[in-house]
């Protein structure tokens, strides 16, 4: 009779074991690619959109009125025009200035008041006139500020080019006064301000949150620039001469130019300063006294004429004896006294 076998169970047989847990492995890698893939995917991260940084601004440019040219009459209508579009288009080409038009209908009487109500810093005006196969140019810049002119300038066009040539010329002289003004502003702001502390004196009682503290101003030591005045001064005695109009405003100049190099004061007296000079002075002899003589005359240019000044500056001693006279021209009442100042000055700095 045959022997039965033994009942085995193939699930517990260690191969059957090992296939069961390589399947169950396979099964749970596969899941777990199948969740990854059905995930959303990540939404990429937002890059800020960089800001661009503000443009500097432009620098101002001093604005330039540039009138039409007064001219003869024998010559073209629209010359006086063309030519200051000319003189404008080559200015602003070369840069450093802003010129523009001024309108016909302004007179020559108005254009310093047309050009302070655009705010302009300078006017440009001029005169021609035939000359041989040319034009003889007169021009004139002025400033707006103080109505005095700062360059004028003869000279014969004869071509295309000469007149170029001298618009930039009236550009160059423009920028160089713009120019010698920033220095002389840059100058005198570096004398105003403060000495730096030094390093270890900069860091005492305040560190960093000291750089947050409300600074108390810092007042500019007037000395600094200040102008020392020699000990002698100068009694200012109305000025003389004609046109008769005009001598208030040369007496006030004459006292502010004055005064500008020496303690100045102002006297009632008129008429013969040198007999008058004793009684001027008085207890106070330490003291010189000035007054002047104002003419004028006109000048022709062309079919147009202009008023030149002439200023004749005496200065006294206390005992009326003439220490010094000296004169000045200009275009204005201010220009030629400020002249005939100037000269006084470089000859007798210490007002003696």
């Amino acid at each position: 009779m045959a022997r039965p076998r033994r009942f085995q169970r193939d699930c517990c047989s260690p191969r059957r074991e090992d296939f069961v847990r390589r399947v169950f492995a396979a099964l749970l890698l596969v899941s777990t690619f199948t969740l990854i893939a059905a995930a959303p995917p990540r939404a990429p991260k937002a890059t800020p959109t960089p800001v661009p940084a503000a443009p500097s601004p432009a620098p101002k440019l001093p604005l330039v009125v540039v009138y039409p040219f007064d001219f003869s009459t024998d010559m073209r209508s629209d010359t006086g025009t063309r030519t200051a579009q000319l003189f404008i288009s080559q200015m602003n080409a070369a840069g450093g200035v802003d010129a523009l038009q001024g309108p016909l209908t302004v007179k020559r009487a108005s254009y310093l008041d047309y050009a302070r109500s655009l705010n302009a810093a300078y006017y440009v005006a001029g005169y021609m006139t035939p000359l041989g196969g040319g034009v003889s140019l007169v021009e004139q810049v002025v400033d707006a500020s103080t109505g005095t002119i700062i360059l004028a300038a003869t000279a014969q066009i004869q071509s295309f080019e000469d007149a170029t040539s001298q618009a930039i010329t009236i550009r160059d002289g423009i920028v160089a006064r713009e120019q010698s003004k920033a220095q002389a502003f840059a100058e005198s702001s570096a004398q105003a301000t403060p000495a730096p502390l030094a390093s270890n004196q900069a860091n005492i009682g305040g560190g960093i949150a000291g750089l947050f503290k409300r600074r108390p101003k810092q007042t500019p030591d007037p000395h600094a620039t200040a102008l020392v005045k020699p000990a002698k001064g100068i009694f200012v005695v109305r000025t003389g001469g004609s046109p008769g109009t005009a001598l208030n405003e040369a007496t006030g100049a004459l006292y502010s130019a004055l005064n500008h190099y020496y303690v100045a004061r102002n006297s009632n007296s008129g008429g013969d300063a040198a007999k008058s000079a004793n009684a001027i002075c008085g207890a106070d002899r330490n003291n010189t006294i000035a007054t002047g003589t104002l003419s004028s005359k006109s000048v022709r240019h062309g079919f147009f004429s202009s008023t030149q000044y002439s200023f004749v500056l005496d200065v006294y001693t206390c005992f009326g004896a003439r220490l010094a006279e000296t004169s000045g021209d200009g275009d204005t009442v201010k220009s030629a006294v400020a002249a005939a100042v100037a000269a006084y000055v470089t000859d007798h700095p210490l007002n003696n």
